[in-house]
């Protein structure tokens, strides 16, 4: 009986001894953590540390250094704060949000003036034309809008000529009102001219246009500033007039043409009539 006592104390021992050892290494596994993963490499990219406005100077009081990912850093981005501001000043060409990476196309060159021309896209003109409160759609034309340039000229040099409206130009894009050129105003501007971006050919006929006739802008909505018009053709006075019920003003342009029944020639004899001394030849008709 003692020797049967012993081998099931042995027995017990062995087997707690295996349990404790699996129980070890099931909680060594549990702790075991997953593999990392790797994190996007990291570089600077030079933004501005606070809105800076149109024709403001670029210094190091309104940059800083962010971090960036390294695979989506912006095309022509600097690096490095003094790598920007080593040279000559330079200055905004256009507003610059605050965290917003400097891009050469938003600054001037080193020592470079924050003019017009810097924000001309290339093959393109400056041209202007004059306006008022009431061809400036109220001063609500701000720079960055896009507008239809439209010319009204006499047609005709008698005193039967009439007017006539067109639409000169679609969808170009204003560059300044007056002398103003930062598209971050929001007030309306009741200004005396306008800058608008056009082509060279576009350019001729604005010069032309603003000799022969009155130019006006018509605001285009930001959904579709470069929709091409669906209605255009010329206004004339005639097209003014008010319409009749289930008529268009078109059709009630066009001449009438009223048929007349014509009746049947008079046969039979002729006799001349005098009245005043003057002979009518007047045909009886025959019974």
């Amino acid at each position: 009986m003692r020797s049967v006592g012993l081998a099931l104390l042995a027995l017990s021992l062995v087997l707690g001894a295996v349990a404790v050892w699996g129980l070890r290494n099931f909680s060594s596994a549990q702790a075991v953590p997953a593999p990392a993963t790797p994190m996007a490499a990291m570089t600077t990219v030079v933004v501005a540390s606070r809105p800076i406005s149109f024709g403001e100077a670029i210094g190091p009081g309104v940059l800083k250094a962010q971090p960036w990912p390294a695979n989506a850093v912006p095309p022509g981005s600097y690096r490095s704060v003094q790598e920007l501001t080593s040279a000559q000043p330079r200055l905004a060409l256009a507003p610059i949000a605050a965290n917003e990476p400097i891009l050469p196309t938003r600054i001037s060159g080193p020592g470079g003036r924050a003019t017009l021309s810097g924000v001309i896209r290339t093959g393109m003109r400056a041209a202007t034309i004059r306006i008022d409160d009431v061809m400036g759609v109220a001063g609500f034309v701000l720079p960055g809008d896009f507008v239809d340039v439209l010319v009204t000229r006499r047609e005709g040099q008698d005193s039967s000529a009439t007017m006539r409206t067109d639409i000169l130009l679609e969808g170009v894009r204003v560059l300044a009102v007056d002398q103003t050129a930062s598209d971050n105003k929001n007030d309306p501007l009741v200004a005396k001219a306008a800058t608008i971006e056009v082509s060279p050919g576009q350019a001729q006929k604005l010069a032309l246009a603003g000799q022969v006739g009155t130019l006006s802008l018509a605001l285009r909505s930001t959904q579709d500033p470069l929709s091409p018009n669906q209605d255009v053709r010329t206004i004339r006075t005639s097209d003014l007039r008010v319409a009749g019920a289930g008529q268009s003003a078109a059709a009630s342009d066009r001449p009438r043409v009223t048929r007349v029944a014509s009746r049947p020639a008079a046969s039979g004899p002729e006799i001349k009539v005098f009245r005043a001394g003057e002979p009518t030849a007047v045909r009886v008709r025959a019974e």
